[in-house]
This record gives structure tokens, sequence and C-alpha cells, in this order.
């Protein structure tokens, strides 16, 4: 499966870079972002693909060890980053995808968030 539509932004993030940005934290509900729940931000085991969705890793961790794994000790007390994909009009997860999973699979009705902005964008991004 090729690559969500959603997901192509344009531009690949340079993730230390993206976590030394000093960006305002904010508690947001996790219904105003749910349709993250259904993009496949990940990869089952074994292949090398766009084929999983936080959802599918929620329902069925058991499947993916490695990403359950990686769920079971990320810590919530760290925001995911957002990134508003203005082509679809959503805001899209660009770092905390592992986080955002854990709290759906908690059943949390909020997450913390950084909103990451366009000029911000320019400055965190790699070849």
């Amino acid at each position: 499966m090729p690559k969500p539509e959603i997901l192509n932004t344009g531009f690949k993030i340079d993730e230390p870079k993206l976590w030394a940005v000093d960006l305002p934290v904010e508690e947001i509900l996790i219904s105003e972002i749910e349709y993250n729940s259904d993009i496949p931000y990940l990869e089952k085991e074994g292949t090398d693909d766009w084929n999983l969705t936080p959802l599918m890793l929620v329902k069925n961790p058991d499947a993916e060890p490695s990403h359950r794994e990686r769920m079971d000790h990320v810590n919530l007390k760290f925001p995911i980053d957002i990134y508003r994909n203005d082509n679809f009009n959503k805001w899209i997860i660009l770092d905390g995808v592992h986080r955002y999973s854990k709290a759906l699979s908690l059943g949390r009705k909020t997450i913390m968030v950084r909103r990451v902005p366009e000029d911000v964008v320019k400055k965190i991004t790699r070849e």
C-alpha cells in the first residue's frame, strides 16, 4: 500500500530538531483528531508498507509485538506533535503515534498536543 495521501506533506521531519523546538502544549479532546485512528502511520511486522493504523494496533496489539512494546512503554506526559494538513483540512500526527495509540487503548478522552506551525516545519525538515 502506498503512503496515504493525507501524509504526503512534502517534507520529512527531523525528530531531534522537532523535539528541541519550544512550542506551547495544550490538552485537546481526542475526538478532535480521532480520524488519525484510521490513518496507516505504521507498518505491520515483517512488511515494508503503510498498513497499520493506530486503531488496528489498539484492537489487536498481540499481532504486533514490537509496536505493542513501544506503545506500552511510552510516557503520556509527553505531548504528541500535530500538523495541519491544509489540503485535507485536518491535523495529522507528526510525532507520537505510539503515544496516541496508548491514549486510545486506555480510553483517554483527552491528549496533550503541540501544534506545529508552518514556519517551524521549515526549520525542522530534512532531505
